[in-house]
This record gives C-alpha cells, sequence and structure tokens, in this order.
C-alpha cells in the first residue's frame, strides 16, 4: 500500500479510500453513540449518583451493541472533555483516538487532532 498525502492507494485495484472521509464518518458514529448516552443520563438524573447505568459503547463501528456499565459520576467526569468518549476495550480505533485511561468496566479515549477532534467539538451536545 502506498500513502500519498491523505489518499490511501491499494494495489493493484487503484482503490482510493480518502482517510479523512473515514475518519470523519468513525467520529460522527462515536457522536450519534454519545448523543444517545446524553439524552439515557438525562433519564438516570434522579437516581443515585454511585449506581451503575447501562450506556451505549461511544465507539465508531457502524453496527455496535455494546454497553458499558458506569456511573453518572464517572460519565461526568468523562464527558467534562469534549474529546472524550467511553467505549468497551476491544472497540478502540488507534488511528483516530488514543487510550486515556481505562477501568474493569470500560476505557476512556479522546479523539486525535484534525478530523476526529474536530468533530467531536462539532457534534458536542454540551
Amino acid at each position: 500500500m502506498l500513502v500519498v498525502h491523505d489518499v490511501l492507494i491499494c494495489a493493484p485495484l487503484a482503490i482510493i479510500f480518502r482517510m479523512g472521509d473515514r475518519q470523519e464518518r468513525l467520529a460522527r458514529n462515536e457522536a450519534a453513540a454519545r448523543d444517545i448516552n446524553e439524552r439515557l443520563e438525562e433519564a438516570h438524573d434522579a437516581g443515585p449518583s454511585d449506581s451503575y447505568v447501562r450506556l451505549t459503547c461511544e465507539c465508531g463501528r457502524e453496527f455496535c451493541d455494546r454497553v458499558v456499565a458506569i456511573t453518572i459520576t464517572e460519565y461526568e467526569e468523562i464527558r467534562s472533555d469534549p474529546l472524550q468518549f467511553v467505549v468497551v476495550r476491544d472497540h478502540v480505533i488507534p488511528d483516530i483516538e488514543r487510550m486515556v485511561a481505562e477501568t474493569d468496566r470500560f476505557v476512556i479515549v479522546a479523539k486525535r487532532e484534525g478530523t476526529p477532534a474536530a468533530v467531536a467539538i462539532e457534534e458536542d451536545p454540551r
């Protein structure tokens, strides 16, 4: 494979895949999952902040049905930074995010600079 700027050319088929487009699609998928979690969190506002709630994995996979057990306090801390998302351990996508911290229940990732970070900030509902 040959990478030329942000275009990936896969010989011999000469398939061109724009890396920025992929990064944007993944980042928008993650932002959509985060939006769902914001609504779930609102529904749990009346409950104790130290009990576990089940929120969706905020990974960029198109068809992810995994959930994470997390407290509202933990989620609020993660969400204090618009670049941070909560995902299950095996759903980290290294080319668009870096691992910030992990627990036995989930991983906290932060979007990398460029398109992933810009989309995360643009789509942040807060």
